[in-house]
């Protein structure tokens, strides 16, 4: 428990940091790079993602070779200097290298689980990654809130060089956790270095599918739901906001109670994929905003179940070795799925007006819903998914 509270800890500095600054990209380049077109803020806000995208496969097949808490300090000391060099920016070329290095470096929640995959399995290790999506939502909640009241008093760039202290706590937390052991490989026969490349194309691209799908599906409903809001006649910024922040509450108000029953992973996983399709489907259709609550509502049950089951499935599958490549894989995957959310709302906002990216959410729930039945319905050649308090 010692070692899971500071590597929480540690995971929300950085969240916190991370999550905190892109959604003041436009007040930063406005300081920055005055006269910049509307479409640099959306294009810079979704170039850290990019770039850890393409680089999180081979940071986790380093962390199994050198070790999951040394690139969990990578990650970390990454972050620290993308925000120390973005916050002494003198130019707009200078503090785009800084975005990049922040993105290249980046990874810690994908670090986190993996370094969390070394200290503990089964049931354990399900409860951990539960607890970093929570560090995660909770750092989204509190991070523009607090971050919105330092920029009242005219902070702005500034702010990067004094969120730089942040992930630096979090390094000096986690030098203080214990080592993890790393195994040189062992050889294997041909023959069974080919089982195992099918074991994984039958494990991990099916959830891989699913992963891609649902991240797609939540961040293509992220950068425009304000507006969407104000259209429905929802007045007040402040109001605004909190709906906006609704349904991560209620993941962290609920995770408790999820946490408890520790089910097999496709109970939680299909179930929140239908009531998170079924929630985005009512986004698209409501006219007034009495409506949108009850649906913010639902929205956080289907993300919390979804989630909730992902962290099932991959601990089962972290338990059988490469903790770092799995977790670094998994995390591309969605930081993919929002770069190309990302860009698709703007799209579909321009062509078709606010309640389109909760269409396309949909769609991609169901989609994402269709790919788990197949895995977990419709395969009795595989190996069952036992209950992560079964373990």
């Amino acid at each position: 428990m010692r070692t899971l509270a500071s590597v929480l800890a540690a995971h929300y500095l950085a969240a916190f940091t991370a999550l905190g600054m892109p959604v003041f990209m436009p007040r930063v380049l406005a300081g920055l790079a005055p006269g910049a077109p509307d479409w640099l803020s959306g294009l810079l806000y979704v170039l850290p993602t990019v770039c850890t995208a393409l680089t999180a496969t081979a940071w986790g097949r380093l962390a199994d070779r050198y070790g999951r808490k040394l690139s969990l300090m990578r990650a970390q000391a990454g972050l620290a200097l993308g925000f120390v060099l973005a916050g002494f920016a003198p130019s707009l070329p200078w503090f785009v290298l800084a975005l990049v290095i922040q993105g290249a470096c980046g990874g810690s929640l994908a670090a986190a689980n993996a370094y969390l995959a070394t200290q503990s399995q089964g049931a354990s290790l399900t409860r951990a990654l539960d607890w970093t999506q929570f560090s995660a939502r909770l750092a989204m909640v509190t991070a523009p809130a607090l971050l919105g009241l330092a920029m009242q008093f005219g902070w702005a760039h500034a702010l990067y060089r004094y969120l730089a202290l942040l992930p630096l706590l979090a390094l000096a937390l986690t030098w203080l956790l214990p080592a993890d052991t790393v195994e040189a490989p062992a050889r294997k026969p041909r023959t069974s270095a080919a089982g195992e490349m099918q074991d994984d194309a039958r494990e991990w691209w099916p959830l891989l599918s699913v992963q891609f799908l649902f991240y797609f599906a939540m961040v293509v409903t992220f950068p425009y739901f304000i507006s969407y809001s104000e259209a429905l006649g929802v007045a007040s910024d402040s109001h605004a906001g909190l709906y906006y922040s609704l349904p991560h509450l209620v993941y962290l108000a609920l995770l408790p109670w999820l946490r408890t029953r520790s089910p097999a992973p496709q109970r939680p996983l299909l179930a929140g994929l239908a009531l998170f399709a079924v929630a985005c489907v009512i986004h698209a259709l409501i006219a007034v905003p009495f409506w949108l609550a009850p649906a913010r509502v639902l929205y956080g049950i289907g993300m919390l179940l979804a989630i909730g089951g992902l962290n099932r499935a991959l601990s089962l599958l972290a338990g059988r070795g490469g903790a770092g490549r799995l977790f670094g894989r998994f995390d591309a995957c969605g930081k993919w799925a929002g770069a190309l959310g990302g860009v698709a709302a703007g799209v579909l906002v321009h062509r078709w007006g606010f309640a389109m990216p909760f269409v396309a959410a949909a769609c991609a729930g169901a989609g994402a819903l269709a790919c788990a039945a197949r895995v977990f319905l419709f395969h009795p050649q595989r190996p069952p998914y036992v209950s992560a308090s079964d373990t």
